[in-house]
């Protein structure tokens, strides 16, 4: 990136039972961004509706093409083939992940995708985790030095306090910008925390947050972490 600044909007995003409604929705909030990027909850277009699950999969195909025409940069996750894929989008489908590790229910539904791993964009190097994956600390040794990693998610209220934390703890421990946007059909929260921990915590409404690459490279030179 040329000012080493990146703006991006964590979107405070609650799902309707109306498929098609919840991605106009979706399609106009990044249309009308400012932001050069946008993070959007988990399974935000459709839910965990299992009850629809061949609707859900089919859904999910068709999303794909339809984001995949918009000519901005943004990622959220999507069901479809049976597995919660983690999508990048940059002016079409630049990266996608399925889900490794699944939580509670999403075992009786979902196949297994690939391990948490890091790809690059912008000449940066990205990660993400996916809601439950937050919990596996094992990728974060992995992570180390990473620029941004992200974390859509779904995240039960009841154990809010403990993805707070978490977040928190992956940015210090990763020396990396840690982003990330929970359902506000769960509990609305999002953050943006960068490689000292510090950062903005989000609870009643979408925002923008201006990230420093170049903060956040000067805090790994001078701890000397790096990518293994």
């Amino acid at each position: 990136m040329k000012n080493e600044k990146l703006k991006v909007e964590i979107v405070n995003f609650k799902t309707s039972l109306d498929y098609a409604y919840n991605l106009e929705q979706v399609i106009e909030i990044i249309n009308t961004s400012p932001a050069d990027f946008l993070l959007f909850p988990e399974v935000c277009l459709t839910g965990f509706d299992y009850e629809n699950w061949d609707e859900v999969n089919n859904f999910g195909e068709y999303a794909v093409d339809k984001l995949s025409k918009i000519n901005k940069s943004f990622a959220l996750t999507l069901i479809y083939k049976n597995k919660n894929y983690f999508c990048f989008f940059d002016q079409g489908l630049k990266y996608k992940r399925a889900k490794y590790n699944l939580f509670g229910n999403e075992k009786e539904y979902f196949e297994v995708g690939e391990k948490p791993e890091i790809f690059e964009w912008n000449n940066l190097k990205i990660a993400n985790l996916i809601c439950f994956e937050l919990r596996f600390i094992d990728y974060w040794q992995n992570f180390r030095g990473v620029d941004l990693i992200f974390v859509p998610a779904r995240w039960g209220k009841e154990r809010i306090e403990h993805f707070k934390t978490l977040n928190k703890a992956l940015a210090l421990s990763t020396q990396s910008q840690v982003i990330t946007c929970n359902s506000a059909n769960e509990y609305a929260y999002g953050c943006s925390f960068n490689a000292w921990g510090k950062g903005v915590e989000i609870t009643d409404k979408s925002a923008i947050v201006e990230i420093d690459i170049n903060e956040n490279k000067k805090i790994r030179k001078k701890l000397n972490i790096g990518i293994k």
